[in-house]
């Protein structure tokens, strides 16, 4: 399901927001709301996570790819001496961290995946309109 993105928002709230539902889903059963109630929920929710981190080496890179053209461009370490060093070697040691993030996001989305696939008849259970066993 895709939903229209507000063009007001920038990449950084929109961040912002999945962060927060992400947090609001893992404490869902809390508060009176109802948490996974059946084992084909369950199934749906690795996949949706699945899907999720399959989009954050995408997103990673491209923060990535961001800084080394700022950086390119002169607008990291826009000043003489030592405070543009060490701009410029932040800027750096933030880009790598970001590339690890992005190989560890996409060895999760890998396993998550694996997981959905392994989780697959749960979900089908449901989707066929057969019962399912409630987690009470």
């Amino acid at each position: 399901m895709t939903r229209p993105v507000p063009p007001n928002l920038s990449v950084a709230h929109l961040a912002a927001e999945a962060a927060e539902l992400l947090r609001a889903a893992g404490t869902a059963p809390q508060g009176g709301r109802p948490g996974l109630l059946h084992t084909a929920e369950a199934a749906e929710t690795v996949g949706a996570l699945a899907g999720l981190t399959a989009r954050l080496p995408e997103l990673l890179d491209h923060v990535e790819a961001f800084l080394s053209s700022e950086q390119a461009a002169g607008r990291i370490a826009s000043g003489a001496g030592d405070g543009a060093f060490v701009a410029v070697r932040t800027a750096r040691d933030a880009r790598e961290q970001l590339y690890e993030a992005s190989r560890t996001a996409a060895l999760l989305a890998e396993s998550l995946a694996a997981a959905t696939a392994i989780l697959a008849p749960f979900g089908a259970n449901r989707a066929s309109g057969g019962p399912t066993v409630p987690h009470v």
